[in-house]
């Protein structure tokens, strides 16, 4: 949503956005959004590996406020800073990062560090699932069921972590291709522009799977009755 602001102000007026303050504003917000879903998903990535890996969640505080405080708080204070040094306004494509060495690494370093991060990660995390689920295949008790809440919640995160993939990919190789040669075809900044504003779409698709499982684990159990001459015994099905 954050990035959507500024294409369709553009869209709307056929010109860049005006006032500079404006398009500032608009990269203030875009840039420090897209710093914090960057610490989000890589907290999360390390989160599901650390479950999968030792049986434990991070210790994120009472409502999550360490994970929001650090997600938010150090964007917050690195967009002002950048805003400050006049590094943030109309870049011809969007209102973002201004200058090819700020946004090599203020955009295209970070993105490609936590890609490459998240792909080890990410790799190691899935290696762990399969394996858990062979394992628990078949087998029953507190334990396993345990196990397989844990599996389960390590899948959901990791979806952040694909969706992360799927919104940044075009814009760190957009970035790379700048570095090479100011010829950058428009197919190029088409696949930026999208890519990077299906976020929203991307995260509320994994949202009502979250919602989906929610809802399965919450319906109640059938039972199976057993009658026989001597007794009548009902069976939860497991």
């Amino acid at each position: 949503m954050a990035h959507f602001m500024d294409h369709f102000h553009m869209a709307v007026v056929k010109d860049h956005v005006h006032p500079i303050e404006l398009c500032e504003y608009y990269g203030f917000i875009v840039f420090m959004f897209i710093s914090a879903q960057m610490l989000l998903v890589s907290l999360i990535a390390i989160n599901a590996f650390v479950l999968m890996k030792f049986g434990k969640n991070l210790d994120l505080g009472k409502y999550d406020w360490k994970l929001l405080l650090l997600t938010f708080g150090f964007p917050f204070v690195e967009c002002l800073i950048v805003t400050v040094v006049g590094k943030i306004g109309p870049t011809g494509a969007y209102c973002g990062v201004t200058g090819r060495i700020p946004t090599l690494f203020l955009t295209t370093v970070p993105v490609l560090l936590v890609i490459i991060l998240n792909s080890v990660i990410y790799t190691l995390t899935w290696s762990k699932i399969r394996a858990e689920t062979k394992r628990l295949e078949g087998t029953i008790g507190e334990k396993a069921n345990s196990d397989r809440k844990s599996t389960q919640a390590a899948k959901t995160m990791s979806l952040f972590v694909l969706v992360f993939f799927i919104q940044w990919s075009a814009l760190a190789v957009f970035g790379i291709w700048v570095m090479i040669t100011k010829n950058v075809p428009l197919a190029m900044f088409l696949l930026v522009t999208s890519f990077s504003n299906i976020g929203g779409i991307l995260n509320g698709i994994v949202f009502l799977i979250m919602r989906r499982n929610k809802a399965r684990k919450s319906a109640p159990k059938p039972t199976v009755v057993c009658v026989s001459k001597s007794n009548t015994e009902a069976t939860e099905v497991k």
